[in-house]
Protein backbone atom coordinates (compact mmCIF):
# COMPACT_ATOMS: atom_id res chain seq x y z
CA UNK A 1 0.00 0.00 0.00
CA UNK A 2 1.18 3.26 -0.20
CA UNK A 3 0.12 6.95 0.96
CA UNK A 4 0.10 8.38 4.36
CA UNK A 5 -2.15 8.76 7.36
CA UNK A 6 -2.19 12.21 9.00
CA UNK A 7 -2.46 13.51 12.73
CA UNK A 8 -5.63 15.43 13.12
CA UNK A 9 -3.80 18.30 14.24
CA UNK A 10 -2.29 18.67 10.77
CA UNK A 11 -5.31 18.61 8.98
CA UNK A 12 -6.59 21.14 11.74
CA UNK A 13 -3.24 23.43 10.76
CA UNK A 14 -4.18 23.47 7.47
CA UNK A 15 -7.96 24.51 8.22
CA UNK A 16 -6.45 27.49 9.63
CA UNK A 17 -3.72 28.05 7.36
CA UNK A 18 -0.97 27.31 8.38
CA UNK A 19 1.49 27.00 5.33
CA UNK A 20 3.63 24.11 6.36
CA UNK A 21 0.49 21.91 7.07
CA UNK A 22 -1.22 22.72 3.64
CA UNK A 23 1.97 21.77 2.12
CA UNK A 24 2.76 18.44 3.39
CA UNK A 25 -1.14 17.68 2.63
CA UNK A 26 -0.69 18.67 -1.02
CA UNK A 27 2.97 16.58 -1.38
CA UNK A 28 0.87 13.82 -1.08
CA UNK A 29 -0.92 12.04 -3.69
CA UNK A 30 -2.38 9.67 -1.62
CA UNK A 31 -4.42 11.23 1.30
CA UNK A 32 -5.90 9.13 4.40
CA UNK A 33 -7.39 10.26 7.48
CA UNK A 34 -8.83 7.79 10.28
CA UNK A 35 -12.56 7.66 10.91
CA UNK A 36 -11.22 9.41 14.49
CA UNK A 37 -9.44 12.23 12.79
CA UNK A 38 -12.77 12.90 10.63
CA UNK A 39 -14.59 13.22 13.63
CA UNK A 40 -12.45 15.21 15.34
CA UNK A 41 -12.01 17.59 12.81
CA UNK A 42 -15.68 17.63 11.99
CA UNK A 43 -16.21 18.49 15.88
CA UNK A 44 -14.49 21.07 15.75
CA UNK A 45 -16.09 23.10 12.91
CA UNK A 46 -18.00 25.42 14.88
CA UNK A 47 -20.57 26.20 12.65
CA UNK A 48 -18.32 25.88 9.47
CA UNK A 49 -19.56 21.94 8.97
CA UNK A 50 -20.28 21.95 5.33
CA UNK A 51 -16.65 23.48 4.53
CA UNK A 52 -15.10 21.18 6.80
CA UNK A 53 -17.02 18.10 5.42
CA UNK A 54 -16.12 19.24 1.86
CA UNK A 55 -12.33 19.46 2.92
CA UNK A 56 -12.79 16.25 4.71
CA UNK A 57 -14.28 15.07 1.41
CA UNK A 58 -10.32 14.79 -0.06
CA UNK A 59 -9.29 12.16 2.15
CA UNK A 60 -9.64 8.51 1.76
CA UNK A 61 -11.10 6.89 5.65
CA UNK A 62 -8.89 4.40 7.73
CA UNK A 63 -12.05 3.03 9.46
CA UNK A 64 -11.27 1.18 12.87
CA UNK A 65 -11.46 -2.18 12.93
CA UNK A 66 -10.20 -5.25 15.15
CA UNK A 67 -6.78 -5.62 14.18
CA UNK A 68 -6.13 -1.90 14.20
CA UNK A 69 -7.74 -1.30 17.57
CA UNK A 70 -5.84 -4.38 19.12
CA UNK A 71 -2.70 -2.53 17.15
CA UNK A 72 -3.47 0.81 19.11
CA UNK A 73 -3.78 -0.88 22.24
CA UNK A 74 -0.59 -2.41 22.24
CA UNK A 75 1.13 1.07 21.00
CA UNK A 76 -0.87 2.60 24.61
CA UNK A 77 1.13 -0.33 26.54
CA UNK A 78 3.81 -0.23 24.85
CA UNK A 79 4.30 3.72 25.02
CA UNK A 80 1.58 5.05 27.72
CA UNK A 81 2.64 8.55 26.53
CA UNK A 82 0.94 7.76 23.69
CA UNK A 83 -3.04 8.79 24.01
CA UNK A 84 -5.21 6.18 22.49
CA UNK A 85 -6.68 8.67 19.44
CA UNK A 86 -3.01 8.83 18.60
CA UNK A 87 -2.32 5.72 18.88
CA UNK A 88 -5.40 4.40 16.47
CA UNK A 89 -3.94 6.72 13.61
CA UNK A 90 -0.34 5.32 14.12
CA UNK A 91 -1.95 2.11 14.34
CA UNK A 92 -4.31 2.24 11.30
CA UNK A 93 -0.94 3.45 9.49
CA UNK A 94 1.13 0.77 10.79
CA UNK A 95 -1.53 -1.59 9.42
CA UNK A 96 -2.32 -0.37 6.32
CA UNK A 97 1.46 0.15 5.49
CA UNK A 98 1.74 3.87 5.72
CA UNK A 99 3.62 6.08 7.08
CA UNK A 100 2.45 8.47 9.75
CA UNK A 101 2.42 11.99 9.54
CA UNK A 102 2.18 14.60 12.54
CA UNK A 103 3.33 17.23 14.25
CA UNK A 104 3.87 15.48 18.03
CA UNK A 105 6.85 15.33 18.87
CA UNK A 106 5.93 13.98 22.68
CA UNK A 107 4.15 11.30 21.85
CA UNK A 108 6.19 10.66 18.55
CA UNK A 109 10.09 10.93 18.35
CA UNK A 110 11.06 11.72 14.83
CA UNK A 111 13.34 8.91 14.79
CA UNK A 112 10.85 6.36 15.26
CA UNK A 113 10.25 4.47 12.10
CA UNK A 114 6.96 5.16 10.25
CA UNK A 115 6.35 8.81 11.34
CA UNK A 116 6.99 11.89 9.52
CA UNK A 117 7.42 15.12 11.51
CA UNK A 118 7.47 17.33 8.99
CA UNK A 119 7.22 20.54 11.04
CA UNK A 120 6.84 21.75 14.68
CA UNK A 121 4.59 24.55 16.74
Amino acid sequence: MSGVVFDSAILVDALVGLSSARTEIVRSPERWITRLAWSEVLAGARGDADRVEDYLSHFKVVELNEEIARRAAALVEQRPVVALGDAISLAAAQVTGRIFVTRNTTAFPASMPGIRIPYTL
